[in-house]
């Protein structure tokens, strides 16, 4: 018996509808004569048949997963010390000072940006001290 000199992705691209008109009419043609493609393109049929059936999925998690969902959890529902704004202006400091590490791996930035990347990284600092003053001023008017 001789093998088949056939592409096999031609088989899988017939499943998956990815053939041109002209190609699929050369592929079906060579199914008619061919049974080790024909064979191929059974097994191929049951291997998507198998793999769409997601029944047949069984997925266990870990035990360690619930744990850390249970701490997450506590630390998302756990009353903050912090008043709104303050809490806000940390997650923007926290931010900021992200993004001037962020760049300190960026290819291409060069030391003629050393200016922004060192004002970049100084804003978490004048932040805070900004968001102390407007904490004050705001506690002093609320006191009026």
């Amino acid at each position: 018996m001789m093998t088949c000199k056939l592409d096999k992705l031609l088989l899988q691209d017939l499943l998956d509808d990815t053939l041109d008109p002209i190609e699929k009419l050369f592929v079906d043609e060579h199914l008619k004569i061919c049974p080790e493609c024909r064979k191929e393109l059974n097994e191929l049929k049951l291997l998507f048949w198998d793999l769409s059936d997601k029944s047949t999925y069984e997925i266990e998690l870990p035990p360690e997963l619930d744990q850390l969902k249970g701490i997450l959890l506590e630390q998302v529902s756990e009353p903050s010390s912090q008043s709104s704004f303050t809490a806000l202006v940390e997650i923007q400091r926290k931010n900021i000072r992200s993004a001037s590490r962020f760049l300190d791996y960026v290819p291409g930035v060069k030391a003629s940006n050393n200016l922004a990347k060192e004002s970049l990284k100084a804003t978490p600092s004048a932040l805070k001290l900004v968001s102390k003053g407007l904490l004050k001023s705001t506690k002093f008017l609320k006191a009026k």
